[in-house]
């Protein structure tokens, strides 16, 4: 069979030309390098985005008191800014899944980072409470929404071993952002309010430049669109980009025409019935598992995190410093956990001591107070590492045709979690029994996974 001249073979340039070699993408980008400069390039502008996506995340722990000095908020008023950053973040991840399935992850992205960029830049204008607010409401909607891109479009990009690896990577880049932002803020803490809201829109406008000079379109989204030709043009760049365009010269893409989304494998477009989708036969199981998962992952840590007793000093910048660094050397360890024990165990691990470390909290005298403080951060760097490698398990199970889709439904599940997770300590008597217990059926959940561990993307 001689190689076909309809961009979905390769031209060999010999006499009598190969057969080409039917391959999928995760097949594909083992040939053409598997992790070389393309990705490099690529994971460079997603770390930049990333880091500025950490640094709105956590604006609003020295934002709320820096106006409620400037202004004479009052705490209820305060607490506003954190909640209309919740608000917007629900819409964020609702917008991202309906878009990047339907108009691709490239546009969806670089839409979300502008959204995100223009709010940051009426947040420095507001003259008043409210006007704020609806500015960090934009600027959460774009800000999640393109947190919900970051880690899959790289992911997309990546042979299976590389995955838990990069999500690993990420998570130090999202370090990097949060130590940034209490260094710029405590370097700015004498000036007025907007001086910290202005510091990161620089950053922001670069990321956005990167974006849009050099973001590629998943080659999987297109493949799922039915885009054959275009998605062998792409990889066929990330191969001659890698130094690997001679290794690929016979390789043709499968396509996914015969591929049914009900069996949970992927599928021939984007569903018209999201919803159908999501829980349809052979993925449903796997969808609400997901859900319950990142729900008691974002509650059981938030809710550790915004604890009275997690508090690691009086300072506020010190606190955030310290939480930012201690939280590192978990993340390293994401990876070799997850490519060597698999993800359901790793993420079971780091679950299980996520638990004890609330249990501990739960009968541990008050007056032991470094046994408490070693308990609060042992559980801190559990649950950071677990809500970073939950995030892999996520891209993993979802096919691609509902890849973005699954992700805004879990991240929507994760921000309701996290919303909800430091409001136990206003009503429950033992608080950290209760999130303790919550623990238990994120196990089950985890449990209700399948081991995706080396295996391609649906």
């Amino acid at each position: 069979m001689a190689a076909e001249s309809s961009g979905l073979g390769c031209d060999v340039g010999v006499a009598e030309p190969s057969k080409p070699r039917i391959v999928s993408v995760d097949e594909y980008l083992v040939a053409a390098g598997g992790w070389g400069i393309f990705q490099n390039r690529l994971f460079a502008t997603m770390s930049l985005l990333n880091a500025c996506v950490a640094i709105d995340a956590f604006l609003a722990a020295f934002l709320a008191p820096a106006l409620g000095a400037q202004w004479g908020l009052t705490i209820a008023q305060q607490g506003l800014i954190p909640s209309s950053w919740f608000a917007g973040g629900l819409m964020g991840f609702v917008l991202s899944g309906l878009f990047a399935d339907t108009l691709g992850r490239r546009p969806t992205l670089l839409a979300l980072s502008v959204l995100r960029c223009l709010g940051d830049v009426l947040t420095c204008a507001a003259p008043s409470l409210p006007w704020l607010l609806a500015s960090r409401i934009l600027a959460a909607a774009g800000t999640w929404g393109a947190f919900n891109m970051i880690y899959p479009i790289n992911a997309e990009f990546s042979p299976p071993k590389e995955r838990a690896a990069i999500k690993r990577s990420m998570g130090l880049t999202w370090q990097c952002g949060m130590v940034s932002l209490v260094a710029v803020a405590y370097l700015l803490r004498l000036f007025p309010w907007q001086a910290l809201a202005l510091a990161q829109v620089p950053a922001s406008l670069l990321a956005v430049f990167f974006l849009v000079s050099g973001l590629p379109e998943s080659p999987r989204f297109l493949l799922v669109r039915g885009r054959q030709a275009e998605a062998l043009a792409l990889l066929r760049a990330v191969a001659s980009r890698n130094g690997r365009l001679h290794e690929c010269n016979h390789l043709r893409l499968a396509t996914t025409s015969e591929v049914d989304i009900e069996d949970g494998r992927g599928g021939r477009a984007t569903p018209t019935n999201v919803l159908g989708a999501l829980l349809a036969r052979g993925q449903s199981g796997r969808t609400i598992a997901l859900l319950g998962l990142n729900m008691v992952a974002s509650f059981t840590y938030y809710g550790l995190a915004f604890a009275p007793v997690a508090s690691l000093g009086s300072d506020p910048y010190l606190s955030q410093l310290a939480a930012a660094l201690l939280e590192i050397p978990a993340l390293l360890l994401i990876a070799p956990l997850a490519n060597k024990l698999g993800r359901r165990p790793a993420l079971m691990s780091l679950l299980a001591v996520l638990a004890g470390a609330h249990m501990g909290l739960a009968t541990i005298s008050p007056s032991a107070t470094q046994l408490r403080l070693i308990t609060v951060l042992t559980g801190r760097m559990a649950g950071s590492a677990l809500n970073t490698l939950k995030w892999v398990a996520i891209v993993e199970n979802f096919p691609t045709a509902i890849r973005g889709a699954g992700l805004a439904a879990a991240g929507f599940s994760g921000m309701l979690g996290g919303s909800f997770g430091p409001l136990v300590f206003s009503w429950a008597p033992s608080p950290f029994l209760v999130l303790s217990s919550l623990c238990l059926p994120g196990l089950v959940a985890i449990w209700a996974l399948p081991e995706t561990n080396g295996k391609e993307l649906d």
